[in-house]
């Protein structure tokens, strides 16, 4: 397994690659396929974190090279086909994706099996909804087995960063923003968290720095 990290644009959205054997998924579609040199992979998915344009803007563009399914949460697809709702509108982009958006939702769990893949590294992925930034806001975790034990990887679009959390004033909730932030601090220490933009942290670090993984915060939800 490899985890690659392609920041872009003038808000350095990152985009991430999983490579798992001779297969790879894609988390938020922002970055010019072309770009991305994965050419030697197959690319089973590609996953939007959530439908915010800058994380979405070559989501067609890659589903059309690549030939592999795009999946999103439901409460989100309206504002991925809608310029407007998912900002790029705004910023003179006028961008909607026009391919073709499979459902997915909280609890969701997904292995080899669900892509047709022949992989000796055994994984599965689980989808946790965590609105607050939008509301379909997911984060992606990611669990290899292997004679180590488990290997955990969260994938948290803009819901949590190194040491903050995502914003919930441009169509997001705090009140949902709170229970949210609550489920990722149930997670154990030892997930690794890969956000929308900015650096990698973890369930751990962010329970030792981030002032809102407290119970002031999230109003002892846990």
């Amino acid at each position: 397994m490899e985890i690659r990290c392609y920041p872009f644009g003038p808000i350095q959205s990152n985009l991430y690659v999983v490579i798992i054997e001779k297969d790879a998924f894609i988390i938020d579609p922002c970055v010019p396929y072309e770009s991305l040199d994965i050419g030697d992979y197959k690319v089973r998915g590609v996953f939007c974190t959530h439908a915010h344009y800058d994380h979405i803007l070559e989501a067609d563009s890659i589903i059309a090279q690549s030939g592999s399914n795009l999946f999103a949460h439901i409460n989100d697809i309206p504002a991925i086909k809608d310029a407007k709702k998912n900002g790029s509108s705004y910023f003179g982009k006028s961008y909607s994706v026009n391919s073709p958006v499979c459902e997915i939702k909280d609890g969701d769990v997904l292995t080899s099996l669900d892509f047709e893949m022949s992989s000796n590294e055994l994984f599965t992925i689980r989808i946790i909804h965590t609105p607050g930034h939008t509301k379909g806001s997911i984060c992606i975790l990611f669990e290899f087995m292997d004679n180590k034990g488990p290997r955990k990887h969260l994938f948290s679009g803009d819901t949590v960063f190194a040491g903050t959390i995502g914003r919930t004033d441009i169509g997001g909730s705090l009140k949902d923003m709170r229970n949210s932030i609550s489920k990722i601090a149930t997670l154990s220490n030892d997930v690794i968290i890969y956000p929308g933009h900015g650096e990698t942290t973890s369930v751990e670090q962010e329970k030792r720095s981030n002032p809102y993984f407290t119970a002031t915060f999230y109003n002892d939800i846990i």
